[in-house]
C-alpha cells in the first residue's frame, strides 16, 4: 500500500473519510490517517470539512505526472 494508492482513491471518491478509504483499500484506518497527515503537509489533499478529504490541484498534477512517466 502506497500513499499514491490512497491519493488515487481520494481522487476517485471526493469527500471521502479515512474510514471509507481504509475499507476500500483493506488497510487500517490508522495507517490511512498517518498517510493523510503527510499528504496534507505536502498540500496534496485538503479537508474542506473536518474528517473529509479531497485531492488538491497539486495532487491531481502529481498523479498525472506519475501516469505520464509510467507510459
Amino acid at each position: 500500500m502506497t500513499a499514491i494508492e490512497i491519493l488515487k482513491t481520494i481522487e476517485r471518491n471526493p469527500r471521502i473519510t479515512p474510514l471509507e478509504v481504509s475499507k476500500i483499500l483493506n488497510v487500517s484506518s490508522q495507517y490511512v490517517r498517518n498517510i493523510l497527515t503527510v499528504l496534507m503537509e505536502l498540500k496534496l489533499v485538503e479537508t474542506p470539512v473536518r474528517g473529509v478529504y479531497i485531492i488538491t490541484e497539486l495532487g491531481r498534477n502529481l498523479l498525472k505526472e506519475i501516469q505520464n512517466q509510467i507510459q
